[in-house]
């Protein structure tokens, strides 16, 4: 109690003194205060040592952090902190290891080197999970029906291998196929037993099983409208009189959509035992449409409209002179003239079917 009450007003002191506020507080209570602290910590480092040696990890720690909030410096607290917080992580890691769960030790290892450091050789044992833990891939050729797939083939592959060696995963690595001294192909099919005496763990391979483009055609319609004519003059009294006259003309609209579509499946095959690790089928549908008009006048004046005759009126002509159908004439009038090609939309599918599946294996663990 007295080292506690002492750590208050101690820290009450400090806080009014950050005010300007002087209070007197005799040294003497610091020595009383060095006293009872010694005797109070002597007492609680002997507890921690206590459950320590019992390996009581848990309660030793909470002895441990009390002492090195009261004194930081106190003898090897320090020490002894670490070994009651990381010992009981230390041995569950090394159980992992034993056990084959080398990602899970890993991770434990990595927490135990982020606030011990090297406790115990954490280092050389974090290398060896990772190393018993890492997967070896080699990346294959997707197969394809139609020669025409073969260059979206080639370019999937491509960006599989640079998406999967760009990954932050310490339990990936990218067998490079020059690197092999072995052949490890018959009859022009992966020899899966050759694979694996080789030192490859798994093999990524898969189908294009269709390509769809539609270049769409630019479809131009006439359409009829009327130039919207204001004119402003005074009667005799001086008043403003505004006077509308609508003239027939014509615009044009015009519409176009491009298309395109993958669709694929993917499959990760351990060389071990030819179980799938990781599998999947992508179909995807990518588009754009560009619907814009065209008008060879001044756009402020036009709406639209109907009309029969160009020379003459008829009771089917009509005006559409309000704010929301002039908006939408306008609105297309200033729309994108531009649309993405077929070759950007199916780059787009690309991208996006290689980021799945670099996914899908980035993701595979088989520790769950």
């Amino acid at each position: 109690k007295a080292v506690y009450n002492y750590l208050e007003a101690d820290k009450y002191y400090n806080k009014v003194k950050a005010v300007n506020v002087q209070l007197d507080f005799p040294e003497y209570h610091k020595e009383y205060y060095e006293e009872a602290k010694g005797d109070y910590l002597n007492k609680k480092y002997a507890d921690g040592l206590d459950k320590l040696n019992r390996e009581d990890f848990n309660a030793a720690l909470i002895v441990f952090t009390e002492i090195k909030n009261i004194d930081p410096n106190y003898k090897d607290v320090k020490e002894l902190y670490i070994t009651a917080k990381y010992e009981p992580m230390y041995r569950d890691a090394n159980q992992y290891l034993e056990n084959g769960l080398y990602r899970k030790s890993y991770y434990t290892f990595e927490t135990i080197i982020s606030g011990a450091g090297n406790y115990k050789q954490s280092v050389a044992l974090k290398d060896e999970a990772q190393e018993k833990g890492t997967i070896s891939i080699l990346v294959s050729d997707l197969s394809y029906q139609n020669y025409r797939y073969g260059e979206t083939a080639s370019k999937i592959i491509s960006d599989i291998k640079s998406r999967l060696s760009e990954l932050n995963n310490p339990f990936i690595r990218i067998i490079d196929p020059s690197s092999l001294n072995v052949n490890i192909y018959q009859n022009g099919q992966m020899n899966m037993q050759a694979a694996n005496l080789a030192g490859i763990d798994a093999v990524l391979t898969g189908n294009v099983n269709k390509i769809r483009v539609v270049n769409g055609r630019l479809d131009k319609d006439e359409k009829r409208g009327y130039i919207k004519e204001v004119t402003k003059t005074e009667d005799k009294e001086g008043n403003e009189i505004e006077k509308v006259r609508y003239y027939k003309t014509t615009y044009f609209e015009y519409r176009q959509t491009n298309r395109a579509g993958l669709e694929l499946d993917f499959k990760l095959i351990s060389t071990n035992d030819n179980t799938v690790m990781v599998s999947g089928m992508i179909d995807l549908n990518n588009s754009d449409r560009i619907h814009y008009a065209t008008f060879n006048g001044d756009n402020k004046k036009l709406i639209p409209g109907y009309w029969k005759y160009k020379n003459r009126n008829s009771k089917e002509d009509v005006q559409h002179d309000n704010r929301s159908d002039i908006n939408r004439l306008h609105n297309l009038l200033n729309g994108d003239k531009n649309i993405k090609s077929v070759r950007v939309l199916m780059d787009e599918l690309l991208n996006e079917s290689v980021a799945i599946v670099a996914n899908k294996v980035d993701k595979y663990n088989p520790e769950k």
